[in-house]
């Protein structure tokens, strides 16, 4: 009877990370500081703005669980605008997409053969597709953003509804749904975590850790792939220098979510509260006339103060500073 009333910390309530938490609070000081923050209007470009970074951000995650990492994204994204635009006029938006997303994927076959079967770091193999990425989207483009020629179809990844919903919302709500299964519902998703937490042990228990982790990097490479698509639509050209900060983006969205950067741990709930506390941040930035300076600032600030939120959150001066709460019998 006694212990009918207590909250443990494998309970529902310690189960809620703590990057939700902060997501909560920080939408709540905002619309209270941050005039015009808080409208429909200002909710839903808030929302369409940071699908791109959500959908990204789950193959990011991926590979964070596996204790690897990926800075290839933003050069992946800018070259497959500059090959979709490039492929436009003669195969039409759906061919022309089709081929933007076969790009990106195929950075994340060469990422994930070059680390996963031949055992390269990471760090060196995806800094690498970033450079020559980049280097092969400026060649292409001759150094200039390539102007598209702008159709209904060609736009409607990026304006388009379905019943009433900005089809990039519809497709990061998809891309958590289906990080969620993946890590959840899955023996791929365990053996991700399994990976990520020990790679010897995990080998040791018969795991592939090299089939693993190549599907890890693959995946990963769709969901860009994906993301790509609403981006190119969005800023309507073939960009060779389109979104160069988005591996850091996604990787300052999962530090934030909770999601560590020696692996084993995370979730797509985590990467929602991360992306969710990026996105706030930086249209209160804008609302209020920061300069960019201040919003890098403010973000490296969130980032720090998030992370130690969540170690204080895992210690016992928690219970002190109300993150973790216990009933007493």
């Amino acid at each position: 009877m006694g212990g009918s009333g207590r909250l443990r910390p494998g309970g529902a309530l310690a189960r809620i990370p703590v990057s939700v938490v902060i997501a909560i609070l920080f939408f709540i000081i905002c619309a209270l500081l941050v005039p015009r923050f808080a409208s429909f209007g200002n909710l839903e470009n808030v929302a369409r703005i940071a699908a791109i970074l959500a959908i990204v951000s789950c193959g990011q995650a991926v590979v964070l669980i596996l204790g690897g990492i990926e800075f290839s994204f933003g050069s992946s994204v800018a070259l497959a605008s500059v090959v979709s635009v490039m492929l436009l006029p003669a195969a039409g938006p759906a061919l022309a997409f089709a081929a933007g997303i076969a790009t990106v994927v195929l950075v994340g076959l060469v990422n994930a053969t070059l680390i996963a079967a031949l055992g390269l770091p990471a760090v060196v193999v995806t800094l690498g597709t970033l450079m020559i990425g980049h280097g092969l989207a400026a060649s292409l483009a001759g150094g200039l953003p390539l102007d598209a020629a702008a159709s209904p179809l060609f736009k409607w990844p990026a304006v388009g509804e379905v019943f009433g919903v900005p089809v990039a919302v519809v497709c990061a709500g998809a891309a958590l749904a289906c990080l969620w299964f993946i890590l959840s519902r899955t023996e791929l998703g365990r053996r991700f975590y399994l990976v990520g937490a020990n790679a010897p042990a995990a080998r040791l228990s018969g795991i592939g850790v090299r089939a693993t982790t190549f599907a890890g990097y693959l995946i990963a490479g769709v969901f860009c792939g994906i993301a790509s698509v609403i981006l190119t639509s969005r800023v309507g050209s073939g960009q060779p220098n389109l979104m160069s900060d988005l591996p850091f983006q996604t990787i300052a969205a999962c530090a934030i979510g909770g999601i560590p950067l020696t692996g084993g741990r995370g979730s797509a709930l985590h990467v929602l509260a991360g992306v969710a506390v990026i996105a706030m941040l930086n249209n209160a930035v804008v609302l209020l006339n920061f300069p960019v300076a201040a919003q890098q600032l403010l973000i490296a600030f969130v980032i720090v103060a998030s992370v130690l939120a969540q170690k204080l959150a895992s210690s016992s001066l928690a219970v002190l500073l109300g993150l973790r709460w216990r009933s007493e019998p």
